[in-house]
């Protein structure tokens, strides 16, 4: 193999092994939250329409089959919060309001779950709204369900998933297995990694008291921290010192290029002289 071969080898390898990966995607480059006004509980409130689970009846034995459509449909909602609910030390917790006064409207600063038409592909939708007064604050984040619920599975797997989107979380380009990636058919609902490191970002322990304290999951190198600034990541000293290294090597293939093409074209011109 020649030289070149081989060092363009190397830029490639270098290239692949030293790319950050950023694994969760926030809403928005200021990362709104919510911010519930206990500090603590975020509370939905259901919209008087209630959805029709075609397999409530035998779904998981028929658990569901003894109980009405309004129960059904806060006990999966219920159901689809404690996914989030469950991690450990999430700062933030979901519940279901008492009151069924939902709203599906992005301006009463009522978080609410409904059922309605969607004229889209898609089965459910969130229409987060930021505080234009506080960038960093959801003040509102309702949740629209398709009346062509197919099955339970699929309720809940959409459920988590726009709850994801209240709680700040854009969509997953680089995990398919987050359940913030883009829908597609599965049979176990669960939270990836990416999704909990993500959502811990945004609500850490009270404990740790700076966001910044959360290394980003996926990141390759250890020293990158997080920008309050804009929610990017930034180079830390280390990293600093390593990407000028890595400058460095990948400038190599390029000097020896310019080297060969000078000495080149050099030895061609004392050639000519020599024949003439």
């Amino acid at each position: 193999m020649s030289f070149i071969k081989k060092m363009m080898t190397f830029l490639v390898f270098l290239i692949l092994t030293s790319n950050q990966a950023e694994a969760y995607v926030y809403l928005a480059p200021q990362r709104p939250r919510i911010m519930p006004e206990d500090g603590r509980t975020q509370y939905f409130y259901l919209t008087s329409q209630t959805p029709v689970f075609p397999d409530k009846d035998t779904f998981e034995g028929g658990f569901y089959s003894s109980f009405s459509d309004d129960e059904t449909f806060a006990l999966l909602v219920d159901r689809a919060m404690n996914f989030w609910n469950g991690i450990p030390e999430l700062s933030v917790q979901l519940a279901i309001g008492e009151e069924r006064k939902g709203v599906i409207d992005a301006d009463d600063n009522l978080f609410s779950i409904g059922i309605g038409k969607i004229n889209s592909v898609a089965s459910g939708l969130a229409f987060p709204a930021v505080d234009v007064k506080d960038t960093q604050r959801l003040r509102d984040c309702d949740i629209q369900l398709g009346t062509d619920i197919v099955s339970i599975p699929a309720f809940i797997f959409v459920m988590v998933h726009e709850f994801g989107h209240c709680l700040g979380l854009g969509h997953n380009h680089s995990d398919p297995d987050a359940i913030m990636s883009y829908w597609q058919p599965r049979t176990v609902v669960a939270l990836s990694l990416d999704d909990m490191a993500g959502v811990l970002s945004l609500y850490p322990p009270k404990s740790s008291g700076n966001v910044n304290n959360f290394a980003p999951c996926g990141s390759v190198a250890a020293a990158y921290r997080e920008s309050q600034a804009d929610g990017r990541f930034v180079k830390g000293p280390k990293q600093r010192k390593a990407m000028a290294l890595q400058g460095i090597l990948l400038s190599l293939p390029l000097l020896w290029a310019l080297f060969h093409a000078i000495t080149s074209w050099s030895f061609r011109r004392r050639r000519q002289s020599f024949v003439r």
